[in-house]
C-alpha cells in the first residue's frame, strides 16, 4: 500500500508540471489569465540630417576683366534639403538661418545663392519643429573659393581711318568716310559721328557721313568717328579735318 501511494504522488505531480509547462507556453498565469506583454518604447523623437547640392562653390575673380585661372567654376546656387525622420504623421514647419548670401524659398528644400560672398567655410541651420513641440536642428559647411584671374592678351584691333575730300563738294556739302580693316569682332561694327562744325545731312551710324558746311564762320570742319563693336581696349576713334577757302564761305 505504501509504495502505491508514492506512486501516484509522483504521477500527481509530474502531471502538474506538465500543466504548469503548457500554461507558460500559451502566455496564461495559474489564474488563466493572459501574461501582460512587455512594455515596448515609443519612439518619440524627431531626427533631421541636411544635405547640399554641392559642398564647394568655386567663384570667378572680383575683377571683371579677369579670367579664371586653372580654375573650373561651379554653380553660385546651392540646393540645400532637410531630411526628416519623425515618430508620426504631422506638419513640420522649418526655419532655415545663412550667414551669407541670399536663401531663395521656404520649407524642406531652399536655395542658397553664394553670389558676391567672400572666400571662407560657411555654416547653414535648419530647425524643425512640428504641433506636438517636437525640435530637431541640423546644419551643413559649405566653402567658398574665389578662383585666382589673369589679365588675358585682348583680340586682335582694327585700323580705323577717316577720308575726306580735299574739296568742297557741291551745294555746301562735304562727304566724310570710314574705312576698318583687321581686327576681330563677333557684332557688326557700329558708327557714331561727331562734327566740330556743321550738320550732319544723311548716313549718322553708317560708315559715310554727308555734312552741311553751308553758311560756317570758321574755314575748317572736323568729323570724327567712334566704331563700336571691338574690344573695348581697342583705339577705334578716328578725324579727319578739312580747310574751307574763303571764298567758299560767301
Amino acid at each position: 500500500m505504501f509504495k502505491e501511494l508514492r506512486y501516484w504522488d509522483v504521477m500527481f505531480s509530474v502531471a502538474g508540471l506538465i500543466f504548469a509547462v503548457c500554461l507558460s507556453c500559451f502566455g496564461l498565469n495559474q489564474q488563466g489569465s493572459k501574461r501582460p506583454p512587455a512594455d515596448r518604447k515609443t519612439n518619440t523623437e524627431l531626427t533631421i540630417q541636411v544635405t547640399a547640392s554641392h559642398s564647394l562653390v568655386k567663384l570667378p575673380p572680383r575683377r571683371a576683366d579677369l579670367a579664371p585661372l586653372n580654375c573650373e567654376l561651379t554653380e553660385k546656387a546651392v540646393k540645400l534639403a532637410a531630411n526628416i525622420t519623425a515618430p508620426h504623421k504631422a506638419e513640420i514647419k522649418f526655419t532655415w538661418q545663412v550667414p551669407v548670401g541670399r536663401l531663395i524659398g521656404t520649407g524642406r528644400e531652399v536655395t542658397w545663392d553664394l553670389s558676391g560672398v567672400e572666400a571662407g567655410a560657411y555654416i547653414a541651420t535648419v530647425e524643425a519643429s512640428d504641433r506636438q513641440k517636437h525640435t530637431a536642428s541640423g546644419s551643413i559647411t559649405v566653402t567658398v573659393d574665389i578662383c585666382p584671374g589673369w589679365l588675358p592678351d585682348p583680340p586682335p584691333c582694327p585700323i580705323v581711318l577717316v577720308s575726306c575730300p580735299s574739296s568742297l563738294e557741291s551745294k555746301g556739302s562735304v562727304t566724310f568716310e570710314a574705312t576698318v580693316s583687321g581686327g576681330y569682332t563677333e557684332k557688326t561694327p557700329t558708327y557714331e559721328w561727331s562734327l566740330s562744325a556743321g550738320k550732319i545731312v544723311s548716313g549718322q551710324a553708317t560708315p559715310k557721313v554727308t555734312v552741311d558746311v553751308s553758311g560756317l564762320k570758321q574755314n575748317w570742319v572736323t568729323a570724327t568717328v567712334a566704331v563700336g563693336g571691338f574690344d573695348p581696349s581697342c583705339a577705334t576713334v578716328a578725324s579727319c579735318a578739312i580747310t574751307i577757302g574763303e571764298e567758299k564761305l560767301k
